[in-house]
C-alpha cells in the first residue's frame, strides 16, 4: 500500500536528482520514472525514485 504522505512532488524529485522539474516531467513521459496524478498534480513514490537512481548507477558503471 502506498503511503500518500511519503509521495514526492516533481520539485522534490528534481531537487534529489539535481535537475529541473521539467526534466522530471520528461522522465515521467518517457516512462523512466513512474508517477501518479493525485489532485491534478504528479506524485512520485520514493521507492520508484530509488530504483531509477539505481538503474542509472548500473548503466553508468558499464
Amino acid at each position: 500500500m502506498i503511503d500518500l504522505e511519503q509521495l514526492l512532488t516533481s520539485k522534490e524529485v528534481a531537487e534529489t536528482l539535481q535537475c529541473t522539474p521539467k526534466h522530471v516531467n520528461t522522465l515521467r513521459k518517457r516512462g523512466d520514472l513512474p508517477a501518479m496524478a493525485i489532485g491534478g498534480m504528479w506524485r512520485y513514490d520514493p521507492r520508484d525514485l530509488r530504483q531509477y537512481v539505481e538503474r542509472q548507477r548500473r548503466a553508468g558503471a558499464q
